[in-house]
């Protein structure tokens, strides 16, 4: 590595002789740095044990912090930038790619998007692990592990995006295609080491660090320099993947004897053992020297794209430099990290971490530690340190009425499978079933969708703690209505395509899709009655509300009648809204009494009502002006729907010559549809009058009223709302 460039290396890390460790042989020509901010990575990894411990409950499991060595984060990603590596530490100790940790056969998905947390981190409603202070055992049965975990991870998506969307948009890409690509088999056969170290590379999880390192140091990479540096990274994870089967055997290999679930370990050692006929220490040497040769490999192949692209871009060079230190910083953590040495375990939650790393590093490395840490981090963690970790979380709630379970996610808890509604409740005992009634819902919820509504309502119960089988229910009830109002409204629309596929009608035919919807809604009202009668007539007064509000922009529609903008609000907050306000409606019916007096209820369902609006106003929004909806619904379809959607609005109440506009829609009534020439005119008058842009500055303003409203609501109950504030996020244009 050329000196000019550790001028820029040193400004967030300094040298570290790799000759203080007995490293067995590897890293041979790497090079070695610490990162000068290290106590910043410590206290990423301390926030991120306690919001564990507070959303999800009990975590033994050890992370990246290594009192010795170093933390993790600052020295296998020693160029991070300093302001960013409490981020980087908070978000590998939540997820602990495998290189380092688990493998990611252990992942838990839970946002369909932005989904990696691992899962073996703690086991649901497990007795707390007795401290030294041999403390009672409790049980944590008031947490929802799997929505704790959602809410760490949408904190997590929400603060890297805050920080450097186009660094966020490769992380999530590449956790995504991880999650579409790996295989899952831990049984998994292999017969030579090409094809483990194939199979390990992704397995390992390296890539998602590789994201994690280029966000560090605020880094994008075309997609011609990625295609480049594709064939120069393999080996670079090959030897990060055997590296840390070799430290991590021993570990791995006391779990394996012990659980006897398993008839073979992911690692390098153990199939060397089961090729070769091998004992463990032949085994071992085996995999050392499989991860020196990818060592070598990986310099090799550096050296070799350096010499024939001379001279090569700084940013490339300061890559490849990372990709390196990730090399030698993951073998110094993994000699004596105590994730793999029991000898150096103590309390990970207590955040003691940056005075063990203090005191060690003189003795170890004969080095002054001056690394800096802002005063207000300090304090905190200097008043954390002085009580137990568990003292310090929610207190377990006595309430014995529901427990959870953290092996089935959130979206699992919305099948209408769980419904308790039996055949004979509706249909008897009769020969004929219900297969038919129900086919053209079962379509329609086949397609692709994102779960919205699901996620809303998980998102709200972080405040009104409503028992998670009343919550199922509500969330089943909720995409039934959905379901019903989508296949009814594609009729009344006169609209073709739903979700890029063919809409429900068009399949089934318009008979059998209106009786379809209106079985489903019968099946709503009568889940609603397994809740209770005040639950039953919120559902029925929503339903009338939206049945209300559809007839306003039917009658608006089929009578070209453009309404005010704000009677078009109302008909929005009738219709739209009246979704979402029923799933808060009936969450609020079984909060827990205490929130309530603390959140009041209306405020909730104002904030409800806002989101509404908002959602149906983006809607109308996208469906003039972006590519994706119109791929997904066809090109303006609103407008060949003749709908008063909010830009139509504004233009016909504030163009003093609306003919043209008039006349159009005329034309639409008459044959159905519009050219696509006929909507570029349309286009053409909503710019001119700036409707789009009023439409784009109203979904502004509604966002700063909406977050206001959420942050009211999380300052009065002391819990902030990060899946909330990640769908609002998905929301803003």
């Amino acid at each position: 590595m050329d000196k000019p460039k550790q001028a820029s290396a040193d400004e967030t890390s300094y040298l570290v002789s790799l000759s203080h460790y007995d490293t067995s042989s590897l890293c041979s020509d790497y090079t070695l740095r610490r990162h000068k901010y290290e106590p910043e990575a410590n206290a990423g990894c301390y926030e991120a044990r306690q919001d564990w411990i507070i959303y999800v409950g009990p975590i033994e499991e050890f992370g990246g912090c290594n009192p010795i060595n170093g933390n993790f984060s600052a020295v296998v990603l020693p160029l991070t930038k300093p302001e960013r590596l409490r981020m980087i530490a908070y978000v590998l100790e939540c997820t602990i790619p495998a290189p380092y940790g688990f493998p990611i056969t252990e992942v838990v998905c839970l946002l369909n998007t932005d989904a990696f947390l691992y899962d073996n981190m703690i086991e649901l409603e497990k007795p707390e692990t007795s401290r030294a202070d041999n403390q009672n055992k409790r049980e944590w049965k008031n947490t929802n592990p799997a929505l704790g975990k959602t809410q760490i991870q949408a904190k997590i998506m929400i603060q890297l995006a805050s920080i450097d969307h186009a660094c966020t948009e490769r992380v999530k890409s590449v956790w995504k295609e991880m999650i579409d690509t790996t295989l899952r088999d831990k049984n998994k056969c292999f017969t030579h080491l090409e094809e483990y170290v194939n199979f390990r590379m992704i397995d390992t999880g390296a890539p998602f660090v590789e994201a994690m390192l280029l966000f560090g140091m605020g880094v994008t990479l075309t997609k011609e320099e990625d295609i480049q540096l594709e064939q120069i990274r393999k080996p670079c994870y090959a030897a990060l993947g055997l590296a840390n089967d070799f430290f991590s055997f021993d570990r791995e290999y006391a779990d394996f004897e012990k659980s006897g679930k398993s008839q073979t370990l992911t690692n390098a050692v153990w199939l060397h053992m089961q090729w070769y006929n091998k004992d463990v220490n032949a085994a071992k040497s085996m995999t050392l020297e499989a991860t020196k040769r990818y060592e070598e490999k990986f310099l090799g192949s550096c050296a070799e794209f350096r010499q024939n692209n001379a001279p090569i871009p700084e940013k490339l060079d300061r890559y490849l430099d990372a990709l390196a230190y990730q090399i030698s910083g993951n073998v110094v953590w993994s000699l004596n990290c105590p994730r793999y040495h029991r000898e150096y375990r103590y309390d990970p939650n207590v955040g003691m971490e940056d005075g063990l790393t203090a005191e060690s590093l003189q003795k170890t490395l004969c080095l002054e530690y001056d690394a800096y840490i802002r005063t207000e981090v300090k304090e905190e963690r200097d008043e954390s340190s002085r009580r137990s970790s568990t003292d310090s979380s929610l207190q377990a709630s006595e309430d014995d009425s529901f427990t959870t379970r953290d092996d089935v996610s959130i979206s699992s808890c919305t099948s209408v499978s769980s419904s308790t509604l039996k055949d004979d409740q509706i249909l008897g005992n009769d020969l004929l079933g219900r297969e038919n009634v129900q086919a053209p819902f079962d379509y329609i919820t086949s397609l692709p969708s994102k779960g919205v509504r699901d996620t809303f309502t998980d998102a709200l119960n972080i405040w009104l703690n409503v028992p998670e089988t009343v919550v199922s229910r509500i969330k089943s009830l909720g995409n039934r209505l959905h379901a019903a109002s989508l296949m009814l409204d594609d009729i009344e629309d006169g609209s073709n395509l739903r979700r890029g596929q063919p809409a429900t009608h068009t399949v089934f035919g318009i008979a059998q899709t209106i009786n379809s919807g209106c079985y489903e809604i019968l099946l709503a009202v009568s889940e609603a009655q397994e809740l209770g009668a005040a639950e039953v007539k919120i559902v029925l007064e929503e339903l009338a509300e939206l049945h209300i509000g559809q007839s306003y922009d039917l009658f608006w529609t089929y009578h070209t009648q453009c309404p005010s903008e704000n009677e078009y609000l109302e008909m929005v907050n009738k219709k739209t809204g009246g979704l979402f306000r029923l799933l808060v409606r009936l969450l609020l019916a079984s909060a827990d009494c205490e929130l309530l007096r603390v959140t009041r209820g209306a405020d909730i369902e104002e904030l409800v009502s806002c989101i509404g609006i908002q959602y149906q106003v983006r809607d109308d929004y996208q469906n003039l002006h972006s590519p994706e909806y119109s791929a997904q619904k066809g090109f303006c379809e609103d407008l060949d729907e003749g709908k008063m959607s909010f830009p139509l609005v504004h233009a016909l109440n504030n163009c003093e010559d609306n003919a043209e506009l008039y006349e159009l829609l005329r034309q639409r009534r008459d044959i159905g549809y519009l050219s696509d020439e006929q909507k570029r005119l349309v286009l053409g008058q909503l710019d001119r009058v700036g409707s789009m842009m009023y439409t784009r500055d109203t979904l502004k303003r509604l966002q700063g009223e909406i977050h206001a409203g959420l942050k009211r609501i999380e300052n009065v109950t002391g819990r902030e709302n990060w899946i909330l504030r990640a769908l609002l996020q998905r929301l803003e244009v």
